[in-house]
This record gives C-alpha cells, structure tokens and sequence, in this order.
C-alpha cells in the first residue's frame, strides 16, 4: 500500500525575501488586532495580546509545514503538556478548542498540498470500522432524544475530535524510527505529568485549589454544568484528606494515562539499548512512567498498566529479544521499587492506603463496588435504548447547552457507547479494538524482532485502554482516546503491509 508524501522542491520557509515579506503582513495584522482586542475587553490581558498571534503564528506555520511530523510532535506536546493545565488554570473551555485548531490545521494543510500537486492517497487498511464508527455517530444527531441541535451538535466533538488521528498515524509512523520517536515523545510527556503528579501528590487539597479555578471546582465539588464533578480527593486509613494528582491534565489521573500508554515505549526503547539514539535518551526517561502511574492515585489505571506490561511481553517476547526484553522488564521493576520509595519517604504517611483496595485478594471486590451498579445497568441500557439514548446523554458533553438525558450510564466505557450510541456504536468500536488485538496476535511474528518490539508497545496501549474501561469512557477522553485512533492507525499499517514500503519523501524522525 503506498502513501505518496514527496513535497516540492522549495518549501515555505525557503521563500525569497518579498515572499517573507508578503507572509509577514498578516502576522502584524493579527498582532494589531490583538492588541485592540486585549486592550479593550473588561479585563486587559498581556497573556491574550500575545497569546492570540503566537496561536495564529503556530497554527499557520502547521498549515503550511511541507514536513508533516513536525507540527505533529507540537501538537502532541501541546496536548500532553498544556492542554489540560490551560483548562484548569483559566476555566475556560474555550482552551480546548486550541487543541482541535491545532489537529485540523495540521490536516487540512496536508490536505491542501495533497491537493493541489495531485498525490494520490488510498485509505489505510481497516479504514472501514472508522468510516462505520463515523456514520454511526453522525447518525445520533437525528436520534429524538437528542436535546436540542446546540447540544447535539456539541456532543459530536467528544467522538469525533480524534477519529482524524487514525489516518494521521497509518501516515506518519511507517518506519521503526518514527515508532522509537513517538515513544519519545511519549516518556517527555510521561515523566513531565509524573513529576508534576508527584508535587500535586504532596499538596493540601486547599493548596491544589490556589492553582486556578478549574482545579478549584473539581477538587471541592463546587462546580457546576461542565464543571460539576465529584471532588478528586481521597481519604487515608487515618482520615487526612488527600490530593488524587492531576499532572499536567484536566482531571485526576490524567498524568498517570499518559504514564501508562507509554510503559509499553519505554520497555521497548529500553530494551533496544544504545545502539539507538533515541534508545540513549529514553534510559534518561524510563522513570517517567512508573512516577506518572504510582502517584496519579488511578486505581484502575495502575491495573491496566499492570495488564500492558504482560501484554507487552506476550506480543514482544521472541527467542531472540527474550534476554533484552527480560532485562527491560526487569529494570522496569527496578525504577518502580525506587518510584515507591521515593514518593513514600516524601509524600508522607498514607499516600499508598488508596492502592490497598486492589491487592489482588481487593481487586474484584472493589470494582464490584465502585462498578457493580454501573455494569449491572448494562442490560436494561440495551433493553432501553438499543439505537442509544441521545448524544450528550452522558458523559463529558452531558453538561453542554441542555444536560443529559435520564437513564443513561457513563461510568464505564460499555455503558457510554450504549447510552451514546447504542448497540451499533458498541459492536462497532469494540470490533475495531478486537480486529486490533486479533491482527496483532496473529500477525505480529512476521515481524523483524527489533521492530516487533515496538508495535508490541503500541499493542500494549490498546489492551490497557480497553481494560480501564471498566471504569471510564475511554473513547471521549484524551489522552485514551488519542492514543486509541493514533495506534490504531499505525497498527493498521504494521500488521497488514507489514511494513514492507516504507513512506517516500518524508525524512524518518529520529533516523
């Protein structure tokens, strides 16, 4: 199957000085108009005078970037690394919006140049589960439960926002050094949330609040619409009232997912050695996802790693990687028994009362608790809505213009896609998932070793989305649902062509 990437000769930032000329006017246009607007709104803002045509500059030069992976890895450090602290440090949800501007720029500009030098592009393998997932949710919107067009309107966003990523990554990851750079990119983004968490851990839940008043309302439980959540603390076997971190996210346990999606890279990575560049610098950062993991207190979370890292060694093991990815897997437990003692002698007494509940004596008992109603429910939602009981019924548009709809249940991700969209959405996604592991199982050994290693990773990811579905909607929360199409799209590739042609024109990150 073949992509066809090559650019012109000349690129953009190649022109002559008229041309950069002609380019500048519209930046000191829109820093004109910048300034107007953060000069004359009730609350002058030096932060939105700058923001606004550093924001244009960036999603400009996105657009017009004829290398496409470099505006991908600012987006994902975008996402990784601000998206979310944006979001709670100023309440607006209109931060988020910067996250999709980013995406489509991205997307249509690849698009534009496709276009207009005549490439022809094919669809990548499994495309079809994408297009049925699509239609089914577009379907929703004529759905008479639906409340109201705004609403419904605003109910796509949470399923469609990263669809888009899983052509964007059959594209983009179709050489073993593009895979060892996303993972990367993954252990940055990973060690940055765990250290943060690791802070977050040890302050009061008061002191967390001071951050901004996004994290305000979700710590206290004093929100309301978007904001009305049940407050994201814990209590220890003493009574002390503790923080559930945040990182670098939205919410809590944000910064302990992007941990566990990249456990699978980092063991990978790792498990290359020195003789890979980007092998050297991941040993620096291997740290990074264990410290995301232990100190987001994401009980589940901590249990879909657990499951990565075994279907990590299923999917890698080979009788010639079975000693490298024993010692990855080993100083894998090494930096987690170090993260433990650390985050214990400086978080103070407690900090670990939370993950007693999922010994594995706990474990069932405590997901019976916290779940039982929510998967108990699961029949009566398909008996009650098998076409699905609106969009935005549940989940993280039900606050949006209108408020969900009675009857729905989005405390695991079964119970979300039935509500959202019934029994259709339901056999679609997670057959889309299955073909994903299925293709993997069957097909992953007629990989060479080396890079075997690294869509095991990019496997393992899979698996652990769909084992904290049990607790969350995986599918309308970044970082899960990101990574979900992303891989998907990369897997698509890797465990159909298998690999054999190699993308043309586009120089390989991390080569």
């Amino acid at each position: 199957m073949r992509i066809a990437t090559a650019g012109s000769a000349s690129t953009w930032g190649s022109s002559s000085p008229a041309r950069l000329t002609a380019s500048a006017i519209p930046f000191c246009a829109a820093g004109a108009i910048a300034v107007l607007i953060a000069t004359h709104v009730e609350a002058p803002s030096v932060g939105l005078a700058v923001g606004i045509p550093v924001g244009l500059g960036v999603t400009t030069w996105m657009f017009f970037s004829e290398r496409m992976e470099r505006p991908l890895v600012v987006f994902l450090l975008y996402l990784g690394l601000l998206d979310g602290f944006l979001k709670l440090r100023t309440d607006s949800t209109a931060v988020t919006s910067v996250r999709d501007v980013l995406l489509y720029a991205i997307l249509l500009g690849f698009i534009a140049r496709s276009a207009l030098q005549r490439r022809t592009l094919r669809l990548p393998p499994l495309s079809g589960w994408v297009f049925a997932f699509t239609l089914v949710v577009l379907a929703q919107a004529a759905n008479p439960s639906s409340v109201g067009i705004v609403h419904t309107l605003g109910a796509l966003r949470p399923h469609l926002e990263f669809v888009p990523l899983f052509f964007v990554g059959y594209h983009m990851l179709q050489t073993p050094a593009r895979l060892r750079t996303f993972f990367v990119i993954m252990l940055v983004i990973a060690t940055a949330n765990g250290i943060v968490s690791a802070v977050q851990l040890k302050l009061t839940p008061a002191q967390l609040s001071s951050w901004g008043p996004g994290y305000a309302y979700r710590i206290n439980n004093n929100g309301t619409g978007l904001n009305k959540v049940a407050g994201r603390v814990f209590f220890t076997s003493t009574g002390v009232q503790r923080t559930r971190p945040f990182g670098l996210g939205d919410d809590a346990g944000v910064g302990a997912a992007w941990g566990m999606l990249a456990l699978g890279g980092a063991l990978a990575l790792v498990s290359l050695g020195t003789r890979a560049r980007v092998g050297r610098i991941s040993l620096l950062l291997c740290i990074g996802p264990p410290l995301a993991i232990i100190t987001g207190e994401g009980r589940s979370l901590v249990i879909g790693s657990v499951v990565a890292l075994v279907a990590y060694v299923a999917f890698a093991t080979t009788a010639r990687r079975l000693i490298p990815t024993l010692a990855a897997l080993l100083l894998g437990l090494a930096a987690l028994t170090g993260v433990i003692a650390f985050v214990s002698s400086v978080s103070g007494a407690g900090v670990f009362d939370r993950y007693a509940t999922i010994t594995p004596s706990k474990v069932a008992s405590t997901t019976s608790a916290d779940r039982g109603g929510s998967f108990a429910a699961i029949p009566q939602l398909l008996t009650q809505h098998p076409l699905g009981n609106g969009l935005g019924s549940t989940g993280p548009a039900s606050g949006f213009a209108g408020g969900g709809n009675v009857g729905s249940n989005g405390e695991t991700e079964p119970g979300f896609v039935i509500s959202e969209l019934g029994i259709p959405g339901l056999l679609v996604i997670y057959g889309f998932n299955l073909n994903l592991l299925f293709l993997g199982a069957t097909r992953i050994r007629r990989l060479e070793p080396e890079t075997r290693s690294l869509v095991a990773a990019l496997l393992a990811g899979i698996v652990a989305v769909l084992v904290i579905g049990i607790s969350t909607a995986t599918t309308a929360n970044a970082p899960e649902s990101t990574y979900l199409w992303f891989a998907g799209g990369a897997l698509s590739y890797w465990l159909t062509s298998g690999g054999k042609s190699a993308p043309r024109g586009l120089a390989a990150v991390g080569s």
